[in-house]
């Protein structure tokens, strides 16, 4: 059956109400998918639909290198690799910068990471650093071609291919189900198939990319193969060569009518360049994505209706219809019987102990009913999340062909909803002031190839990182079991804390200790929102993994041996403290002097203490 005009609009209509039921996820996704060069990809102000990895390589790092070659010989005689892209990495930034002050973004980890990964800072950073640690610059010439290289096949072939066939599996999911967890953006992981599905997208793509040699075979070709990554979405397990008879076989007498679809495009493709790729990112890129999922699913429908070869291999039935209540009911049963129970409530807990514990998840030593509370929790938890599948809301995923693990078992015991003892509370403290020191020092002797001692205090702690974390992780309890809204508020409080740390600071000493001047939004240089950004991610790991991992670890010794470790460390800190108060650790690159330093690549968390 050919995909007429009246079924081609009867597919977009029905694209469009996918596209509206989970507009807000869909258009992330393909952001992202354009951030990190997956596909959409902004080319002088186009987005297209899949990356072309002949045109990427020759125009985005051949004429660099020519360039570099020829201004080296001119300039400079030098004929090292790093030499030659350090001088047109230059070039490039003094060009960005201009270009980037419409939006207010010259500098920042965002802008940065685009630099680092796409305009050549990698090459420079990793070859500057590695020439400071063996003083040879032909040897950090040969470890930078090396890392850079292994870097980037791997980050292609494992990162920006998988992630072309997850948003299809999303987008899949989102044309029968109301809701799409962000789990599912872990499907490969779950089934433990991320590597063959690696394999299975490096393949898709060297087919492409063979025949564009072809030219006229090219688009025959491409068509041909459209449909693999929404083949292994499906079927996660598939074998390469499987997945590309497949594809083939479906689209044969289809790839004309792909070739109209996308020819509909047309007008807003150039509507994209005309509003400079911004109707792109928020309507036409997700509704390409719905499409060609709907025609997939069309495609499919034919296939196994009728009885072609290989249809068995697309098995998953309730990825395209929803499952009968009844068979529900009968899979999810524990999580019918666990919500309609009560809670269970810790024995011993009354008075101030209840109030700290149920607002703060904060104890004075844990317990034997307390790790019980805490069993239970993750159990009910666990339970929660399946209501959505139990209610034929979401994917039942009990009911998938290929089984998927829910959590991993190394990590099956951080369970987040507990409560942590004050002799864990001190700890971490430390352990996380200890570490963000450690890093800074660690990184920034790696630019600049000389020991600074950061931070306002004298000792090896940066207390913005243990305060911040157990700000989040005690004032935060409440919400907890919604990591949405805990990102959201973990952003905010972390924004204020460093905003008035920075006031305080500057009008205590009279300095600055970081400066985000020419930061994407940033509000008078003491937050910007790339650094929310981050705090937000990391506020996530801090509360779900890092925290429940290091109080695990934390429980099994003595609370008697750690008792007299907690009250030494405190007491160090104090004297540091007062001290500091004094006597501040300032001077280069500690206070002012460093701030305004532009060649640094450096994270949010790095310049924010």
């Amino acid at each position: 059956m050919r995909i007429d005009g009246k079924l081609r609009r009867s597919l977009k209509a029905s694209a469009r109400s996918n596209l509206r039921r989970h507009y807000f996820i869909f258009v992330m996704m393909c952001l992202f998918a354009s951030l990190i060069g997956s596909e959409f990809v902004l080319s002088d102000n186009f987005i297209t639909t899949r990356n072309d990895p002949v045109d990427y390589v020759v125009n985005d790092y051949g004429e660099e290198i020519i360039e570099a070659e020829q201004k080296a010989a001119a300039f400079t005689g030098t004929s090292t690799f790093s030499e030659m892209m350090s001088r047109v990495v230059d070039d490039i930034k003094i060009t960005d910068a201009k270009a980037n002050e419409v939006f207010s973004r010259s500098s920042g980890t965002i802008n940065h990471v685009i630099d680092f990964f796409t305009g050549g800072t990698m090459v420079s950073t990793i070859s500057s650093v590695v020439f400071n640690i063996v003083g040879s610059q032909n040897a950090a010439d040969i470890v930078m071609i090396a890392l850079s290289s292994v870097f980037t096949v791997g980050f292609w072939m494992f990162v920006q291919n998988v992630y072309i066939s997850i948003i299809r599996r999303v987008a899949l999911e989102g044309r029968i189900y109301k809701r799409v967890p962000a789990a599912r953006f872990l499907f490969f992981v779950r089934n433990r198939s991320w590597f063959n599905a690696a394999l299975v997208m490096a393949i898709w793509s060297l087919a492409d990319l063979i025949s564009v040699a072809t030219i006229i075979g090219f688009p025959i070709v491409f068509y041909g193969l459209f449909m693999v990554p929404y083949i292994l979405a499906e079927n996660p397990q598939i074998k390469p060569l499987q997945a590309i008879k497949l594809s083939w076989r479906m689209t044969k007498g289809h790839k004309l009518d792909l070739f109209m679809i996308s020819l509909s495009y047309i007008g807003w493709d150039i509507l994209g360049v005309l509003t400079f790729g911004l109707t792109n990112v928020l309507f036409t890129n997700p509704y390409k994505v719905s499409v060609y999922s709907e025609v997939y699913a069309q495609l499919r429908k034919e296939y196994i209706d009728g009885n072609m070869p290989d249809s068995i291999l697309l098995s998953d039935r309730f990825l395209f219809e929803k499952c009968d209540l009844n068979r529900l009911k009968a899979s999810y049963h524990d999580v019918i019987n666990v919500l309609g129970s009560p809670e269970y409530k810790l024995k011993d807990l009354t008075g101030a102990k209840d109030f700290f514990a149920s607002h703060f998840g904060v104890v004075l030593w844990n317990t034997k009913d307390e790790l019980k509370y805490e069993e239970n929790q993750a159990s009910r938890q666990r339970i929660i999340n399946l209501k959505d599948e139990a209610e034929g809301i979401s994917y039942p995923v009990r009911l998938a062909p290929i089984p998927e693990s829910r959590k991993i078992r190394s990590f099956a015991n951080l369970h987040y909803m507990r409560h942590y003892s004050i002799l864990s509370l001190v700890l971490m403290f430390f352990i996380y002031s200890g570490f963000g020191w450690v890093w800074e020092v660690f990184y920034y002797y790696m630019l600049q190839g000389h020991y600074i001692n950061r931070g306002v205090l004298h000792g090896p702690w940066l207390p913005i990182y243990g305060a911040g974390g157990l700000a989040i992780l005690i004032f935060l309890f409440p919400l907890r079991k919604s990591p949405s809204k805990h990102f959201v508020v973990t952003m905010i409080l972390c924004g204020a804390m460093e905003y008035l740390t920075s006031v305080i600071l500057e009008y205590v000493f009279g300095a600055k200790w970081w400066s985000y001047e020419g930061f994407f939004l940033n509000l008078n240089g003491r937050i910007c929102a790339e650094g929310l950004l981050v705090f937000g991610v990391a506020g996530l790991a801090f509360i779900y993994f890092l925290s429940p991992l290091l109080d695990n670890l934390i429980r099994k010794i003595n609370p008697m041996k750690l008792m007299p470790l907690a009250i030494i460390l405190v007491t160090l800190f104090v004297f540091d403290f007062v001290y500091s108060n004094l006597h501040p650790n300032m001077g280069d690159g500690i206070t002012d002097g460093f701030a305004g330093n532009e060649n640094s690549i450096v994270t949010m968390t790095v310049e924010s203490n």
